[in-house]
């Protein structure tokens, strides 16, 4: 399945643990923690969440390298709102803003599985993929030798998010639209923001 994700780094993966917390790591652990998007515009809803770039100068202001991942996903759990009991989360706190339940949970199962599939805090209506332990980017139209190798390719250098993205990103105290569909019992659907230009080419 292809991932996206945003690293303005050499590679998008990592061998050694980040220092950081973050959703699924407390950034104390051992190995590190992978985080991908399903969607492509999710790395960039994501940056614009976790730095809060709420305005058309924050955004204008980005300057990121994306990438595609070839990630297979046969083994890793999915875990959604309707699913999250089983796994002993709440399914509010899959995309609370506190994360420390997502990161006890991960800390379960960690040495359980190779990662799992979750709703995406960030960009409501898509998922996240999130890989723990360490993996190393091959050339993308390689066949991978080792479970560790993940095909790998920069789509962008000093890429940017549209303008259209201020949209639909869910900042932090925003309500999250595709949880609280659920918990109506109604489905929710992601609608691509607008991509005609007419927002980057004004001044």
């Amino acid at each position: 399945m292809i991932c996206y994700r945003f690293a303005a780094y050499a590679t998008p993966l990592r061998t050694v643990p980040a220092g950081q917390p973050a959703r699924y790591s407390r950034g104390d652990e051992d190995e590190p923690t992978q985080y991908l998007a399903l969607h492509p515009l999710g790395p960039l809803a994501e940056l614009m969440r976790n730095a809060d770039l709420r305005t058309p100068g924050q955004v204008r202001s980005v300057q990121t390298r994306t990438w595609a991942l070839n990630v297979p996903l046969d083994d890793l759990p999915e875990i959604e709102f309707e699913t999250a009991d089983q796994f002993g989360i709440d399914a509010e706190e899959l995309v609370a803003d506190d994360r420390g339940a997502c990161q006890d949970l991960a800390a379960q199962l960690r040495q359980q599985v190779p990662g799992i599939v979750v709703p995406s805090a960030a960009l409501p209506g898509t998922r996240n993929v999130v890989l723990f332990g360490p993996r190393v980017a091959a050339p993308y139209l390689t066949e991978p030798v080792s479970a560790l190798d993940i095909p790998a390719s920069i789509t962008a250098e000093h890429g940017r998010p549209l303008l259209a993205l201020l949209d639909v990103v869910r900042f932090f105290g925003d309500p999250h639209p595709a949880l609280e569909a659920w918990q109506q019992g109604a489905s929710f659907k992601f609608i691509e923001p607008e991509w005609a230009l007419t927002r980057e080419q004004a001044n």
